[in-house]
């Protein structure tokens, strides 16, 4: 029998921001670029490299890498949101971003990182976990079900003629 690949889950660090481009783009071509005909997927390869900075910086965000046999082929955005009134006082945490490329997607790499991403939430006494995928992405839907989510609510959205 092979030996199983080695996954690592990593605070992300400066070295590691060329890959978190990639990724970002990656993520934005092959769900938003199918499935949002509004969103710029030029945005990561303009912008992306100041917002993580930003959020590495950011004590109430998390940026993870993933790395399999010390390639880095996954990464999970997460932020903790301030505390509700309206929800007796509690925090949330939301998963802003996740992917993993696709050679190694079904390895266990994004349960790692949301895996991660659980624990440094409670951590910070996050009441719930939340995550936003579109409804046509099936795969991203079954992953996060799999994980125990439930959905909440819906996004309705019209077009308008511009």
């Amino acid at each position: 029998m092979p030996d199983e690949p080695s996954i690592r889950v990593d605070v992300a660090a400066a070295g590691d921001l060329d890959d978190l481009i990639r990724l970002e783009t990656q993520l934005f071509l092959e769900d938003a670029g199918t499935h949002d005909a509004l969103v710029d997927v030029s945005w990561p390869q303009q912008n992306a490299r100041e917002d993580f900075i930003c959020l590495m910086n950011n004590e109430h965000a998390l940026v993870l890498v993933a790395r399999q046999d010390e390639t880095i082929a996954g990464h999970l955005v997460g932020y903790l949101t301030a505390p509700s009134p309206t929800r007796f006082g509690r925090r949330t945490a939301e998963i802003r971003s996740l992917y993993v490329d696709e050679p190694v997607r079904s390895t266990g790499m994004g349960q790692a990182m949301v895996r991660y991403f659980t624990t440094w939430s409670r951590s910070h006494a996050a009441a719930a976990i939340s995550v936003t995928a579109y409804a046509a992405n099936g795969s991203a839907r079954a992953f996060y079900d799999k994980l125990g989510f439930i959905e909440q609510s819906v996004v309705l959205r019209a077009a308008l003629d511009q």
